[in-house]
Formats: structure tokens, C-alpha cells, sequence
């Protein structure tokens, strides 16, 4: 009877504790929505009830009116708030004029303290008027998905804390009641794994927003595709790997040109990882500044060629 009495005990402590910072944090968590108005359809931003294209957001800077959310919330919007747009990390920053609004920011924690176990708490506001929560843990971290532009979204969370209908876009906040990440995927097929933007992600990518209005990364500058390695091929250059990546094509004043990659090489590894695909190509790009350099391996006319190759910015020389 003791031991029932103590799980009790501990049950109602932990749902104190949650209603205690969800109550907290309230204040920091909005319903971001498209909604059609006269003339034509002109969409704008607003919080507050929506019948359309609804989704939630959190204010990270209450003095300058910044609230982030989920790119795949406001992608194609035409609205008369400052929205700034990265499809490849799913963030969207909008700004809104804070005058009156007493607007709260939560303050963004590390998330690479997250470890498997840490305890989240999941919000969104999908009615405007009340702030919704499910609970959980950190199932994995450093996971990747397809985002919407194609490109694979890398370093995400995975929580068991269920990101409802209307919740993308909300923040998950660690037991500080500090923002860890930014909801973006519910997989319910995949018995319901739910997937984060990391804060360690939004701290990089929301500054450039501001400073640049958009994200640029480096990049090769190549057109390439997965390509088989037969087995002799393999063999002959002691590869422990079966495909690579094959260039179809080097666009002029890339990083990739400046380093002499050429049309049909083959790209085996970078910084000594192995390349056995696109998405392996870009893993090893994270974290990458413009002016790094890269050790790249590939194969041409049957030899292994190693490059060094220095990432430049492209754009800026334009």
C-alpha cells in the first residue's frame, strides 16, 4: 500500500510540475494563421482564431515583435507582416509591430544538453485562445527527415510528446520552461514519431535571417546523383564503399570549378567520411563556414584523385 501511495504521490507531484510551467509559459506561445481577406484574397497574419492554414508560433524577442514558427506554416503567403523564409531548416521568422500587444519571449535553451531521457513538454496554440500541451522525452536526437523543398533536414529532436493538428510551429521547452527546439513533423504512420528543429538551429539560422534576410550555405556548386561503383573498380582502389556521387555537371565560379572538379568524377568521401550518396554529400557539409576547406576523394579515369577544395561564396562575388 506504501508503494502505491508513493507513485501516487510522485504522479501528482510531476502533474503539478507540468501544469505549473505550461501555465508559465503560456504567454510566449501564439496561433500563427493565413486568412483570407477582401480584394482578391490577400492572406495576413493575425492571432487569434482561423478557419485556414493555421499553425502555432512562439515570440523569441518580445521588444521587436519576432515570432518563429514553421516555414511549412506560412509557405506562400502574401502577407503584410515582415515574414523572412529558410525551407531547408523549416523556419520562418515574422515580425509583427509588439505596440500593446505585452508580448513574453522564452528564452532559448542548448539543446545540445538534450540527451535521450530529458523530459519535454510540447505547446501550440491551434485555437488562439488556449494554449495546448502533451508531454514526453527525448527518444533520439541528431535526426534527419526530407523537408519540403527536397532537401534532408538534418539534426532534428525526436520526442514522444505528440505534436498535435495545429501544434507545428509551437515550441517544445525543456524542464526549465526554456524553448529546446520548434515542432516540425509528426510521422503518425511511423507509430508516432515526432521530430523538432533544434534551438542550436534556430540560433543560427534566425540571426542571418535578420542580418541577411535570407540563409545562405556553403556549397560544391555541382549537379550530381548517386552512382554505383562495380565491384573491380572498388577493388582496385581499395574502397570499403559500393557507390559514390556522380558529377554531371560543375557550375562556373563554384567552389567546386576553383578546386578543378570536373564533369563525370566521382565522389567517394570528404574530410575522410564516406560519400555514397546526396544526402551523405550534405551530412558532410554541416557545420561548414565560407572559407572553410574540404578534403575531397573521387575517382577520375579510374585513379583516385584527392583535392582540396576551398568553399567559397558564390553568391557574394555576384
Amino acid at each position: 500500500m506504501s508503494d502505491l501511495k508513493t507513485a501516487q504521490d510522485f504522479l501528482e507531484q510531476y502533474a503539478s510540475a507540468v501544469s505549473t510551467l505550461v501555465e508559465a509559459v503560456s504567454g510566449s506561445v501564439v496561433r500563427v494563421q493565413r486568412q483570407d481577406g477582401e480584394g482578391g484574397g490577400r492572406h495576413r497574419w493575425r492571432m487569434g482564431r482561423a478557419r485556414t492554414n493555421w499553425g502555432s508560433g512562439v515570440v523569441i524577442d518580445a521588444e521587436k515583435g519576432h515570432i518563429v514558427t514553421s516555414y511549412h506554416v506560412v509557405s506562400g503567403t502574401q502577407d503584410v507582416e515582415v515574414q523572412l523564409e529558410d525551407p531547408e531548416s523549416d523556419l520562418a521568422l515574422v515580425k509583427i509591430d509588439p505596440a500593446g500587444l505585452g508580448l513574453k519571449a522564452l528564452k532559448l535553451a542548448d539543446s545540445g544538453a538534450l540527451k535521450p531521457g530529458s523530459v519535454v513538454i510540447a505547446l501550440g496554440n491551434p485555437d488562439g485562445d488556449r494554449v495546448v500541451a502533451t508531454s514526453g522525452i527525448v527518444s533520439a536526437l541528431n535526426q534527419s527527415v526530407r523537408g519540403l523543398d527536397g532537401n534532408l533536414m538534418n539534426g532534428l529532436i525526436q520526442t514522444d510528446a505528440l505534436f498535435n493538428p495545429g501544434m507545428s510551429g509551437g515550441p517544445p521547452v525543456n524542464s526549465q520552461g526554456d524553448l529546446v527546439g520548434l515542432n516540425t513533423a509528426s510521422i503518425r504512420e511511423a507509430q508516432g514519431i515526432n521530430l523538432a528543429v533544434a534551438s542550436a538551429t534556430i540560433q543560427k539560422i534566425v540571426p542571418e535571417l535578420v542580418a541577411n534576410g535570407i540563409v545562405r550555405r556553403p556549397r560544391l556548386g555541382i549537379a550530381a546523383e548517386r552512382q554505383e561503383l562495380y565491384q573491380g573498380l572498388a577493388e582496385h582502389l581499395k574502397l570499403d564503399q559500393t557507390e559514390g556521387v556522380f558529377v554531371h555537371q560543375v557550375m562556373d565560379n563554384s567552389s567546386a570549378a576553383a578546386a578543378g572538379i570536373q564533369a563525370d568524377d566521382i565522389i567517394v568521401s570528404v574530410d575522410g567520411q564516406a560519400v555514397t550518396g546526396m544526402d551523405s554529400l550534405s551530412r558532410t557539409l554541416i557545420g561548414k563556414k565560407f572559407g572553410d576547406s574540404i578534403a575531397v576523394k573521387l575517382i577520375r579515369k579510374l585513379e583516385l584523385v584527392a583535392l582540396t577544395v576551398k568553399l567559397i561564396d558564390a553568391e557574394a562575388k555576384q
